[in-house]
């Protein structure tokens, strides 16, 4: 079994993406476990919050792992919970050691990553920011992954398109 992370803003089709093609594989998809938290605290996070997000996406990630057949795709990782928490400037500086380690970790953790490109429509929703907030975090998103070293491939299009590129990277693979 090997997981494959798929990150990128807000609205840029994560969820969907990783739930379409865990029916296409015939396996498993783990939500975003920090869009639940943020939720339900109403976006009043502290750094306590982030190191709850990261440590609880990842044991809900180590769970499903029972129920993955080949792959296990995962929407979201600590890398971006990280940034996110700095941004919104409800994580100080230095983060959290624990928040720290979940993030350096994800590099060696994950099997591919994937960006979901910001070319669809931005989808508003009540605990989101906006357009142009989107297209700032995309690019720190992009320039963090870069200065980590961690090699991405970024999927632009339809659901369908980004499934078809997602496809030929993991059949590539084995």
């Amino acid at each position: 079994m090997q997981r494959v992370v798929f990150v990128g803003a807000e609205s840029t089709g994560k969820s969907t993406l990783s739930e379409h093609l865990a029916h296409a594989y015939d396996t498993v998809a783990v939500p975003e476990i920090g869009r639940f938290i943020w939720e339900e605290k109403q976006g009043k996070l502290g750094p306590d919050d982030y190191v709850e997000i990261a440590v609880r996406h990842r044991a809900a990630e180590d769970a499903a792992m029972a129920q993955a057949r080949r792959w296990l795709f995962v929407d979201t990782n600590a890398l971006t919970t990280l940034l996110l928490g700095m941004e919104f400037r409800q994580v100080g500086d230095p983060p959290p050691a624990e928040l720290l380690r979940c993030a350096g970790e994800c590099r060696a953790r994950y099997a591919h990553t994937f960006v979901c490109a910001d070319d669809i429509p931005y989808e508003e929703q009540d605990v989101r920011e906006n357009e142009a907030w989107r297209g700032r975090i995309q690019r720190l998103v992009l320039k963090d992954l870069d200065a980590r070293r961690i090699p991405y491939t970024v999927v632009h299009g339809s659901v369908e398109e980004r499934a078809s590129q997602v496809r030929r990277v993991l059949d590539g693979v084995v």
